[in-house]
């Protein structure tokens, strides 16, 4: 039976899965080694899969349903860089009331555009980039199936996550931008007095995991699912969270940690298949990703460091 579930499916499923968190995880590492908590990736998670949908129902055109969505992130990220930036509130504070925001504005507009609370009507998802035929008989064409499965077979946010890891973390750590951008999270009132803007730093910063936490909302509506339900995030952004601290806030780390959530949430799906043969109730393995969260937490947090300035405002004195 254990061939049965370590199939290439599962494996790729653990990828597709991973992808939301992983993208969430890794803008968020991005806002935090400015110095902000981003607390809100499930609200901007969930607005953008609501207005993404909302938009690539009205267009007919998926693709501008994503961008709907990113930038309909974004806004309500910019909303948070305002309050903990501007107006030095509590981020933690900010953080919730946006999540809590995004859940009363998702199902109010629910009702109002479509008529009824629960399901949008279906938007066709975007196809995979590749689209190879499964392998022949024999051990080539088993083989060639594993690979075309784990490695051809994804959507072009997928990919996107994979580049935007390995990318962001040679510009977190090679480059001029990468180097202020630590500098704001570790030392903002040193990095003032050489003459980096620490509000416009933070700011950007901000709208960059806004960005990308709309990313993971779009690739959860119109690449999994097509369509959109209230509260489809489904602590997705906790979990992202979670893969942040994991991976020390480095973007590629972030993106290493959202696999093994990925591959939990995989595992549980193909588990609950075969529960009438372990005897176990599919109950218990739909808690599998956030014990795995909870364990993940337990271990970690207290042992990784923490940019020294995150979540503390900062006001300057030019």
């Amino acid at each position: 039976m254990l061939w049965q579930i370590l199939t290439p499916d599962l494996f790729a499923a653990a990828v597709r899965l991973s992808t939301p968190i992983a993208l969430a995880a890794m803008g968020a590492a991005v806002c935090e080694r400015s110095g902000v908590v981003n607390i809100a990736l499930e609200g901007l998670m969930l607005v953008s899969a609501f207005f993404g949908t909302v938009v690539a129902i009205f267009t007919h055109n998926t693709w501008l349903g994503v961008f709907g969505g990113v930038f309909a992130a974004m806004a309500f990220s910019a909303l948070h860089a305002w309050a903990s930036i501007n107006l030095r509130a509590d981020q933690i504070v900010s953080g919730t009331a946006i999540n809590l925001l995004a859940l009363g504005v998702t199902g109010f507009l629910m009702e109002a555009i479509f008529g009824h609370p629960g399901t949008t009507d279906p938007v066709p998802t975007i196809p995979p980039v590749f689209n190879f035929p499964m392998g022949g008989p024999g051990v080539l064409g088993t083989t060639w199936t594993w690979i075309n499965t784990i490695v051809f077979s994804y959507t072009p946010i997928v990919y996107f996550s994979m580049f935007f890891a390995v990318f962001m973390t040679w510009a977190m750590f090679r480059t001029r931008w990468g180097l202020r951008l630590r500098a704001l999270g570790e030392h903002p009132r040193a990095a003032d007095t050489v003459g980096i803007n620490v509000l416009r730093g933070r700011w950007i910063a901000v709208l960059i995991s806004g960005a990308m936490a709309g990313l993971a909302g779009a690739n959860l509506a119109l690449e999994q699912v097509g369509g959109f339900t209230e509260n489809m995030t489904n602590g997705r952004g906790f979990i992202a969270l979670a893969a942040m601290i994991f991976g020390r806030w480095i973007p590629g780390f972030g993106f290493l940690a959202s696999l093994l959530f990925g591959f939990a949430d995989a595992l549980q799906i193909k588990l609950q298949i075969f529960s009438n043969v372990i005897k176990i109730p599919p109950q218990f393995f739909l808690m599998l990703p956030y014990v795995l969260t909870v364990v993940v937490l337990a271990g970690v947090v207290g042992k990784a460091v923490a940019p020294a300035a995150d979540g503390k405002p900062y006001k300057s004195k030019g």
